[in-house]
């Protein structure tokens, strides 16, 4: 909440709403009315009012008693998107540079404790290991992508990120103490770019770089992501920070 905002000026209605269209996820696609109460810890009465409301509203549908999102959810996130050019321009830039690295490519912002795919150009299908697209979700301590945010972010926002965004083990070598991440953080901001190892998925590698503004604000990060054995010729590693740093470039000229 901004310092300047008082409590008693925010929609707590608004807000629960908007609690219960984040519940859907790809783990939780469908849902009924008790469980939307249960995993947003809302009051059932309240649950039920709310998911109604956004059922007249279009924005859930309801099949036997059960709800899930519909395509005008989209609609909040259009906005978004059209005002930063995704589509436009970002999208075609990381299509070139998916070509010339033979790989797929995202780009990624910081949505509260997690970064969130704003684009993406899938590249190779064959080479994909999880499913990612626009809007998808990833840690911040055991990516690429996600470390790049933190360490690149202003030091406020880095030491909160570092000690608030959540540390889950996704394999035997993620990092999850605070101390080896902020070492990690300090290697990604020295060197210009993260890179992590079977962290997030076993035999998988991920290499990220910033997207800068000319004062040094973050913007984003673009990243890729390949099997091990693809990232394992360091001449081959040059060549692709080279691409990526040039394509983050040319996204903040934009963003």
């Amino acid at each position: 909440m901004p310092e300047d905002l008082n409590a008693k000026d925010i929609s707590l209605t608004f807000a629960k709403g908007l609690e219960v269209l984040a519940a859907f996820d790809a783990t939780d696609r469908e849902m009924t009315i008790p469980a939307l109460a249960r995993k947003t810890n809302l009051n059932r009465t309240v649950t039920r009012r709310l998911v109604l409301t956004l059922e007249h509203l279009n924005y859930l549908e309801c099949r036997n008693r059960v709800y899930r999102l519909t395509p005008r959810i989209l609609r909040l996130a259009g906005g978004f998107l059209q005002g930063r050019d995704i589509g436009k321009h970002v999208t075609p830039i990381l299509t070139t540079c998916s070509e010339a690295l033979k790989e797929s490519v995202s780009f990624a912002m910081i949505d509260g404790l997690e970064a969130v795919y704003v684009a993406h150009s899938p590249g190779d299908p064959t080479m994909i290991t999880i499913g990612f697209t626009v809007g998808s979700r990833l840690p911040l301590n055991a990516t690429a992508i996600g470390r790049t945010l933190v360490a690149f972010s202003a030091p406020g926002k880095r030491e909160y990120l570092l000690t608030h965004a959540p540390r889950e083990a996704h394999t035997n070598a993620t990092k999850t103490e605070i101390e080896d991440l902020r070492a990690d953080l300090q290697t990604t901001a020295f060197q210009g770019f993260a890179f992590v190892s079977d962290e997030f998925e076993q035999g998988v590698s991920s290499l990220a770089v910033p997207v800068l503004q000319n004062d040094g604000e973050l913007v984003g990060a673009l990243g890729i992501v390949g099997p091990n054995p693809r990232f394992a010729d360091e001449e081959q590693q040059k060549k692709r920070l080279a691409l990526l740093r040039e394509c983050a470039s040319s996204i903040a000229m934009i963003v």
